[in-house]
């Protein structure tokens, strides 16, 4: 009889644990599982033969009640899972028309501030199933407020199509070098609370679910942009971010201004004159036994010039080789368009790495920045205050991110060429023009501010810091294309002169 019902008590406690595993969680289920077992070895050794009848019949019971239960439910999930034929509730057409528009706008814009309410997230979700094969019918989304300001998680509730399951859970995120990460937290199916062990396996089960949930982040990766902050709260999502674009101007107001005040001007000051040797590669790339190797945006990528002799990268090249009398390799990895977060992601800070651990590097640049602030600083939000909330939103946003990935980015090069002479270029101003307008000085201001973030970041990784912000300042108008129709935010070849001075000077 005691080996009987040992024999019955091990499944009964496994099934027990497992239910409360399930519908409560993970330690509450190894807690009764680990209790069960206790109590039933002290029962055996302890209680008469006829009590352990009775003991060892109620764990049958148990055994089988329990089986019944756990098979009925996944037999359930399975139903709710694989049932795809059925009506999709219809979308909240109201709702739906705002999220559209408000994308719409962030989309038109290099800068962005992207604001949904949770019904209009809900109708772009439900949007979605209507146009998939999901076996989904509906998905509410609830957005709820923590105790931090600011903060939050989106709960959201599924029902099947099957009608026999419905699919409860929270989801939260994290940005990583300007992409949303999405995270599970809580994964329900109708009574059964699926635990951390088996999220992963699970949310490859409902993959389709958790693609219409984070269809926002889906919609963002589509257009390349770069996240930079989601703040979840007061029943909305708001997602910051700018997109891999040279057009950074979408103020109307902002070009309205500007072509007033160069039609006012009358003429625009001389530019300043030419102070080093254009290169001698006029391209990316030379062979050596040492090399100099440049990372960075479209300064580095020499947009706004015909040849890449003119720019800076280049002219530096060529300088190094006249004073240190030797021949250096190059390689120029500049990607136009390129943030902070996609320097990171898209794969040339991996490629410079890659080459960098397999040469010999003695010079190392980089330039990154101007798209991750510029964008903020050319949009409607900002192209009358400044110290107006939408405005001040967006410049924090920018500058948090950015601290987090140039931190990062030096981190892994020094790492990368521990003896090497590295760089940092702070960014310009293309807005100051040189026409003393208020909003010259306020972006100024504002920008000054962002390249200190790098180089504070930069003395903590024996990193130089050139100052390619104040030679340009008040110059824009004869240094830049800032004038041209678009206006278009890169340099002249005066204008890369003057960068390339600038990184010398911090070399020395």
């Amino acid at each position: 009889m005691k080996a009987l019902t040992v024999l019955l008590g091990l499944p009964a406690a496994l099934v027990v644990g497992v239910i409360v595993l399930f519908t409560y969680g993970e330690v509450p289920g190894i807690a009764v599982l680990a209790v069960w077992l206790l109590l039933l070895f002290v029962t055996v050794a302890m209680l008469p033969k006829p009590a352990l009848a009775v003991i060892a019949l109620l764990q049958l019971a148990v055994v089988v009640a329990g089986g019944l239960f756990v098979a009925d439910q996944a037999r359930k999930i399975v139903t709710a899972l694989t049932t795809t034929a059925g009506p999709v509730d219809p979308a909240d057409t109201a709702a739906l028309a705002g999220a559209e528009q408000g994308i719409d706008r962030a989309m038109g814009e290099a800068g962005f501030r992207l604001e949904l309410h949770e019904t209009e997230i809900t109708a772009m979700i439900q949007d979605g199933l209507a146009e998939s094969d999901a076996p989904l019918r509906n998905i509410t989304i609830d957005i709820v407020d923590t105790a931090t300001a600011g903060v939050g998680r989106i709960d959201f509730l599924g029902e099947f199509k099957s009608g026999t399951m419905t699919v409860r859970g929270s989801v939260e995120t994290t940005i990583e070098a300007g992409a949303v990460q999405v995270d599970v937290t809580s994964l329900e199916f109708g009574a059964l609370n699926i635990p951390s062990i088996g999220k992963n396996a699970m949310e490859e089960a409902i993959d389709g679910l958790l693609e219409r949930i984070t269809d926002v982040n889906e919609l963002l990766a589509d257009t390349g942009a770069t996240v930079q902050s989601v703040v979840i709260g007061n029943d909305r999502l708001v997602v910051t971010g700018v997109h891999n674009s040279d057009t950074i101007i979408t103020s109307q107001t902002l070009l309205a201004g500007m072509a007033e005040q160069a039609a006012s001007a009358g003429s625009v000051p001389p530019p300043p004159r030419r102070q080093l040797e254009p290169g001698v590669v006029d391209g990316t790339s030379a062979e050596g036994d040492t090399y100099y190797v440049a990372l960075g945006d479209s300064l580095a990528a020499n947009v706004g010039v015909s040849r890449a002799g003119d720019g800076y990268v280049s002219v530096v090249h060529n300088w190094l080789q006249q004073r240190d009398g030797e021949t250096y390799g190059l390689r120029n990895f500049g990607v136009s368009g390129e943030t902070s977060g996609t320097l990171i992601r898209s794969g040339q800070l991996d490629q410079a790495i890659a080459f960098m651990e397999g040469h010999e590097v003695a010079y190392v640049t980089i330039d990154i920045g101007a798209n991750d602030l510029l964008g903020h600083l050319g949009s409607d939000d900002c192209s009358v205050d400044f110290g107006a909330a939408a405005c001040r939103n967006r410049i924090e946003s920018s500058s948090e991110a950015y601290a987090a990935n140039i931190d990062e980015i030096f981190r892994r090069l020094r790492r990368a060429a521990p003896a090497a002479t590295i760089v940092f270029l702070r960014a310009y101003n293309p807005f100051s023009l040189g026409f003393g307008a208020g909003f010259e000085a306020q972006s100024s201001a504002v920008l000054d501010g962002f390249n200190d973030i790098a180089a504070a970041a930069a003395g903590s990784y024996s990193i130089l810091v050139a100052d390619g912000f104040t030679p340009m300042e008040g110059t824009a108008a004869s240094t830049t294309h800032m004038l041209d129709q678009p206006p278009d935010i890169h340099p002249r070849e005066i204008g890369y002169d003057l960068l390339a001075v600038a990184v010398t000077v911090a070399i020395g």
